[in-house]
This record gives structure tokens, sequence and C-alpha cells, in this order.
């Protein structure tokens, strides 16, 4: 399957978190369901992002941005979108910072936990790593989920089980 291209507007979820999406019609992300595929390359006014299909009952199938992708994709809530959806050829990439790719390389512990946890872990763990622009405050969330990597102190975490 090659890519298919759509038209759309940019709105907001109102019932629980606010987000904005971008609807997606029933039929394109059926075609793309189908043949299991839920990692795309959203190319959104000529601008690639790496998203998931994601199905609600408020709005059916749709894209979730947030303000950067907004921001980098020269649109805002009620704006007409044309969008290119595409089979992401490497579902499982996720973007971390130099800082923490250091991080890692240092702290073993911290390494073969993050190895153990899902993609889907690791890419929401990734969002709060690169949601920062200067490299002290990048530097300062690698060593801090590193030290909560190693101490089993991330939110959620259950302590190490000891037999």
């Amino acid at each position: 399957m090659s890519g298919v291209t759509f038209s759309s507007r940019v709105e907001r979820l109102e019932g629980g978190m606010r987000f904005h999406v971008i609807p997606i019609p029933e039929d394109i992300a059926e075609s793309f369901r189908s043949r299991k595929l839920t990692r795309v390359i959203a190319t959104i006014q000529g601008q690639p992002i790496r998203r998931a299909i994601i199905g609600s009952k408020e709005i059916g199938p749709h894209l979730v941005l947030g303000r950067p992708e907004l921001k980098s994709c020269g649109i805002a809530f009620g704006h007409p979108v044309t969008v290119r959806l595409e089979p992401d050829p490497e579902p499982e990439a996720i973007e971390l910072t130099e800082e923490f790719l250091e991080v890692l390389a240092q702290d073993e512990a911290a390494r073969e936990r993050w190895e153990g946890f899902t993609v889907g872990r690791r890419r929401s763990l990734a969002v709060y790593l690169t949601g920062v622009k200067r490299p002290e405050s990048r530097l300062r969330r690698a060593l801090e989920i590193a030290e909560k990597l190693r101490t089993h102190t991330l939110y959620g975490d259950q302590p190490p089980r000891v037999d």
C-alpha cells in the first residue's frame, strides 16, 4: 500500500484531555487497520510527522497533534488541511536526545530497564525527554529519567519483586 491523500480540518477534542486532532475518513483509516498498520507518516501541509491512527467514539479515527506539530505545520484549530498518510517504514523508531543516549551508555541499570520496556512506554518517555530545547534542560531530564528507571520510581512503577 502506498499513500493516500485527503482533506480535513483541525478539530479539538473537548472531553477529558483536550487535544487538537485531524479526523481521518473512516474508509481511509480502515484501509490501514485492515493491514494492521497503525503507525503512519502523516504529511500535513508538506511537513512529515510520525503518528498513530487513533480511534474514539467522539470523533472516529484521527491523528493527535500537539502544539509543536501545529506550529511546525503552520496550522491551528479550525484550519483546513491536506494530509497524506503512508505506512511508517520504521514503526518502532523513537527519537531520543543525545543527552539521554549518553546517560544510558553510562548507566547499565537504567539502560537494561529501558530496553525491557515496550515501544509504547519508551515512546511516551521520549516525548518528555525531547520536549525541551535547551541542552541543560535535556540533560536534567535525561538524568531524572535514568534515576527513576534505576530506582523503579517512574509514575506507575511497582517496586521490583524480591523472591
